[in-house]
């Protein structure tokens, strides 16, 4: 019983540590609370819509206002402007008062009665592939209605059965599903992956702020302040997995037991990577330089910018030297797509492998320093 009490007492100690530390305590604290709030902010909207537009009628007919109502009326694109002529929409566009023209030259509505091709410009801004997808969709969306109901009333003029004539135009009925994200949310899609990179990132920079320089704790120590870390990273697993997307209204499948199964081993991989960089790197400062010029390559080889599959399988493979790489796969699995212990079980076993390996690295590089240490102690000095 007394053993059990100073070991609880030690936890508490390497707690009081890091909460005396105020670069730590901010990092490991503070920093993810500022994240939670002010990270989600821009991504409340789930979706980007209505994208400000310029349209310059060129036919000013029926077929072309019709057109451009139909256009104005999508979810995708909003027409703030009626250009008379191309100079004044790309004088709206560079001033960024619309991101997209499109031109309905004339002759629309006469090539459309007589059955040919009739061609709508539509230009958009590429630099930002978002808003680029939505102008393209609205305008793909609206010319593909308008041919259909022009189609429609030119076969059921003729005499074709009104069935027949619909079976012609759409033979295949498609009907989309997004798993797993049925808003096709962007805050759904990020924000639990993000989130995991994060915590991985503001664990190390605060154990290097704790450790870096200093003789890494050992025995019942030891084990006292792992405990310590790990107790206070799950709880920020909670809070970030479950709590925030139940705040933000994010999907949410997975269950608590499946969740700490990859939690646990993760925040494990991520204390011995810890003391391996504390180890590795003697000064705070360096650690933490480190960490931050890590920081943007970690996130790109993540797959949460760019499919994992399309990195180059070098890359991929160095990258999964960082715990979060296969983690948040796994969280993502868990959380949104309800996975199993069985289906993540690569990616607890990366977990755990990464725990090992650098924990190993972080005794020897400890070992190597201490050597150091004592060799300079007992070498008189001249």
């Amino acid at each position: 019983m007394k053993t059990l009490s100073r070991f609880l007492a030690e936890i508490v100690t390497a707690l009081r540590g890091l909460l005396a530390d105020a670069s730590a305590r901010s990092t490991m604290i503070v920093g993810i609370l500022i994240y939670a709030v002010l990270y989600p902010q821009p991504y409340v909207g789930e979706v980007l819509r209505d994208v400000p537009i310029a349209v310059i009628d060129q036919d000013n007919s029926t077929s072309s206002r019709t057109f451009v109502r139909d256009l104005d009326a999508t979810e995708w694109a909003d027409v703030t402007l009626s250009a008379p002529d191309i100079e004044a929409a790309e004088a709206a566009f560079y001033r960024r008062e619309v991101y997209g023209i499109v031109i309905v030259p004339s002759g629309f509505e006469a090539d459309l009665l007589s059955g040919r091709p009739a061609p709508v410009a539509a230009y958009s801004d590429g630099s930002y592939l978002m808003i680029y997808s939505n102008v393209m969709k609205a305008v793909v969306t609206v010319s593909n209605t308008l041919g259909a109901q022009v189609n429609y009333a030119r076969l059921t003029a003729t005499g074709v059965d009104d069935g027949v004539a619909r079976a012609a135009l759409s033979p295949l009925t498609i009907t989309s599903i997004g798993l797993y994200n049925p808003q096709g949310g962007y805050a759904s899609y990020v924000i639990p992956a993000a989130f995991v990179l994060i915590l991985q990132q503001t664990l190390l920079m605060g154990m290097g702020l704790l450790h870096a320089g200093r003789r890494l704790p050992s025995g019942r120590k030891l084990a006292a302040t792992v405990l310590a870390y790990l107790g206070l990273y799950l709880g920020w697993v909670g809070f970030t997995q479950i709590l925030l997307p139940y705040l933000y209204g994010i999907p949410r499948m997975g269950e608590l037991g499946t969740l700490l199964m990859i939690a646990v081993p993760f925040i494990c991989a991520c204390i011995a990577m810890g003391f391996a960089l504390a180890a590795a790197i003697p000064w705070r400062e360096g650690v933490v330089f480190f960490l931050v010029v890590m920081g943007m390559p970690l996130f790109f080889l993540s797959g949460i910018s760019w499919p994992v599959e399309m990195i180059p399988a070098p890359l991929h493979k160095l990258s999964l030297l960082a715990p979060s790489t296969s983690a948040i796969s796994a969280f993502v699995a868990v959380d949104q797509m309800g996975a199993t212990v069985r289906d993540v079980a690569a990616a607890i076993q990366t977990q755990i492998a990464l725990a090992l390996g650098y924990a190993a690295l972080a005794v020897a590089l400890s070992s190597i320093a201490g050597a150091k240490r004592r060799k300079a102690v007992a070498t008189p000095q001249a």
